[in-house]
């Protein structure tokens, strides 16, 4: 009997890819835990082919690194492939907002203003989750990207965003004294881009993107568990676990 389409797709190599990232997000899978072909294959019930396609997905999202006969490991903030795409994720981040204060709509800023309403009342809030303010932070900038007028700038982001950004994001919001910082941030850039301040909206993403980085870092170098130097052995991951 064949497999029906949405069968078929769950076991394509993107939504494999789409699995294992939700697993380091959610800390199923920590920095430099060994990503085993063999054992995501019997999970998702695929050869090993489809898992190696999706491996490399998501090495192109600079969210695993792939050894010549070492394996898949899956990375933290501190490797150079991750710095490289928060890198270039900081400046297109400055250059939207850069355009979004030349080109924004009287549209674009009252959406602004109220997704910005949003991530204040979630920011005072002692019960909200990092999850929570992350989600309601991708809300404000999607109204950002579409305020700069550009589709091709805007898609790169997206594109730099489903790897690293997703995944590590959260670390940047763990505490209320850090979503309180990222709020008073969006604050002041949305002023920039509301004055047409093309200079000042980039100066402070690139601040803010930056500062967001560091929080996110001292907080994973904070959690020893979580943190693991590539010393070219494998460690065993949580993949036999979360099958059971």
């Amino acid at each position: 009997m064949k497999a029906n389409t949405a069968e078929r797709d769950m076991r394509s190599p993107p939504e494999i890819a789409r699995s294992v990232r939700a697993m380091i997000v959610s800390g199923d899978l920590r920095p430099g835990d060994h990503l085993s072909t063999i054992e995501l294959a019997n999970r998702f019930g695929v050869s090993r082919g489809p898992v190696r396609e999706a491996l490399r997905l998501l090495e192109s999202r600079a969210l695993v690194r792939i050894l010549p006969r070492k394996g898949a490991f899956v990375n933290s903030l501190q490797d150079d492939e991750v710095g490289v795409t928060l890198e270039a994720r900081e400046f297109i981040f400055a250059a939207l907002a850069e355009l979004a204060a030349e080109r924004a709509t009287r549209g674009n800023l009252l959406e602004l203003r109220r997704k910005l309403q949003v991530l204040g009342k979630l920011a005072s809030k002692p019960t909200t989750t990092a999850n929570e303010f992350k989600l309601a932070t991708y809300d404000y900038v999607q109204v950002l990207y579409g305020a700069a007028h550009n589709a091709r700038l805007n898609q790169i982001m997206r594109d730099l965003s489903e790897g690293v950004g997703h995944a590590f994001g959260h670390l940047s919001m763990a505490t209320q004294e850090m979503r309180s910082a990222e709020y008073e941030a969006y604050r002041d850039l949305t002023d920039a881009v509301a004055q047409r301040d093309r200079t000042k909206a980039y100066d402070l993403a690139r601040r803010m993107h930056a500062a967001g980085v560091a929080r996110a870092r001292q907080l994973q170098a904070a959690i020893p568990a979580a943190v693991v130097e590539f010393k070219g052995r494998r460690r065993r991951s949580r993949l036999v676990a979360a099958t059971t």
